[in-house]
This record gives C-alpha cells, structure tokens and sequence, in this order.
C-alpha cells in the first residue's frame, strides 16, 4: 500500500468521522426529543441542529430518529452512538471540572426537604473524607431536579419521587411505607398502628397534588366513601410539619427523612396503605458519571443511619 492510498484512506475516515457539533446535537435531542428544546440547551438556532443531525444521518447512511408521538424517538444506532460518545463528553466534563483551587466540583440537585435534612450533613461527611472535593447543590422541585441531571447541568440527583424520565435512571437506596406524623398528645397516637378509616373527620395538611402519594390518599379516602378533610397543603414536607406542630392537624408523609431530626412534641405512626414511598439517586440514563459524582452517589447507597420508619436498600 502506497503513500497515496495511506493518504486517500485518512481522508475518506475524517469524511465519515461525526465532529463534536454534530454529536452534541445528537445528545441533546436524545435527552429532549425536540429540535427546540434541542436548540436551547445548546445555546444555538433550531436550523443548526436540524443541518447538524442530518449531516449525520448522511455520513451514516440512515436516519436517528422516528417521530413518535409528536416527539423524536432516538433509534437504536442513535442510542448507540451516543452511548459510544459518552466516554468523549465524560473527558471533557473531567477535564473542566477542576477549579483553579485543585478542587474536584460536583453538581448535585436535590428538593428542600432531602437537601437539608439528609444532604447537607451527608456532604460534610463525604467533604471531610474527600476534602478536595468541591460540592455545588441546587435546591428545587424533584422534577426540575431530574430535568437538571437530563439535560447535563447536573451530575446527580435526590429524588422522594419514583417519577419516569427518559433522561435519568433511578437508583434507588431507601423505601419506607406512608406515615401518619401527628401530636403526641393526639387521641390516636397511642395506636401503634393506623387505618385511613381512623383519620375520617380529622382535619388533615397535604401535600399539593402534585405529589404521587397525596394522589394515593385521595383514592384512598374514596375507596371507604369519604374525603380527607384539607384544611391546609403545601408543596414541602418541612411546611407540612411545622403546621403540624402549630396543632392544624395531622398529616401523611413519607418519614424520611424527617425522622433524622426528631421531634418530641409529635410522633410517626404507620398506616395500613399499600404503597411504597422511594428515595432514590438520579443519574443520566446514558453515559458514566465522572469518578467523583459516581463516588458520591455510592457514598449516598451507603452511609445511610437506621431508622425504624424507613429502611436502607442495599
């Protein structure tokens, strides 16, 4: 084989070598199914992702998405393909993550309720065993949290809610089952155990019902033809316990991880509905984490306390 031919093969390969703009645009259509979206998130026009993607299904010769509901479904060889970059995007995530300081930065998202009472004394642990760890939360709803880990802008997420996302995969790492947090003094506390039955006519605060659980308790009440008796709800479980405590009324909650901070004036008692409440780790469904958020994610599987209320998954 002559130089020539050596020379020609190395062109016709670069040809067919996808370049960075065109496989970025492949991952954020993957992650949001839509050229819009797609466009958004890379911070570009929808023309430039549409050219980006169809120079792709040319230099491979057949197409990367089907329109499937309205959205584009990525095919297999789109899957395939950005599962094979993954390795690339994780480099270069590596390769910006470290701060001017030497620091290694992890991105984490997590709902108010989990961010302090579990994650915060959890991140001074994990801090204090890797102190060149630089560690950035974003505190929001559990779905904008599960957004941010789809679309990239964050490595990990906390979620109470085991709500689908073709963007992440759960991992979970604690199940309990519904609690009902009332006064201590309350005429019911004294039961060790407690059936929707007993809660007809007690004035109850709620979770919005944007909460899969306050949908359960709804059906619940109406399986016994009755309804709840709301006099309050809330879109955090922390609001739900301080009116609680202010003696509204008693309310139904997932115990973690309200039960790592105790409180004397009020106890957790179980109730007999058939539903299991998770909390789990988000990642992305596709691609690895760098080494430092895979290490904090298994810290999180890991350093978790007992608890009579809820119980840690191996």
């Amino acid at each position: 084989m002559n130089r020539k031919t050596n020379t020609a093969e190395i062109a016709d390969g670069a040809k067919l070598r996808p370049s960075l703009r065109e496989i970025e645009a492949l991952r954020a259509m993957i992650a949001t199914g839509k050229t819009t979206q797609a466009a958004r998130q890379l911070g570009t026009s929808q023309p430039s992702v549409s050219r980006a993607i169809a120079s792709l299904e040319a230099r491979l010769g057949q197409p990367l998405f089907a329109r499937r509901n309205g959205r584009l479904a990525p095919t297999a060889e789109a899957l395939a393909l950005e599962a094979r970059a993954a390795v690339v995007f994780d480099l270069l995530d590596q390769l910006a993550a470290p701060r001017s300081d030497g620091a290694t930065a992890i991105r984490v998202a997590a709902p108010p309720t989990l961010a302090n009472l579990f994650l915060a004394p959890l991140l001074a642990r994990f801090i204090a065993r890797e102190p060149g760890t630089h560690v950035h939360v974003e505190v929001g709803k559990s779905m904008d949290c599960l957004g941010a880990v789809a679309d990239g802008s964050a490595e990990l997420a906390l979620v109470d809610q085991a709500t689908s996302h073709d963007g992440v995969r759960l991992e979970i790492f604690r199940r309990a089952r519904p609690h009902v947090l009332l006064p201590r003094r309350h005429r019911l506390a004294a039961r060790p155990e407690l059936a929707i039955g007993d809660l007809v006519g007690e004035r109850m605060i709620a979770l919005s019902r944007r909460f899969p659980l306050r949908n359960k308790l709804d059906a619940a009440f109406a399986a016994v033809r009755s309804e709840p008796t709301i006099v309050a709800e809330a879109s955090t479980s922390t609001f739900v316990v301080e009116m609680v405590r202010a003696g509204l009324g008693v309310a139904i909650l997932n115990p973690f991880p309200l039960e790592l901070r105790p409180e004397k004036s009020m106890v957790f008692r179980p109730l007999d509905l058939r539903m299991s409440l998770e909390t789990a780790v988000a990642v992305p469904a596709r691609g690895s984490l760098t080494p430092a958020a895979r290490s904090l994610a298994n810290f999180i599987r890991t350093e978790q306390p007992e608890s009579p209320f809820s119980k840690p998954i191996e």
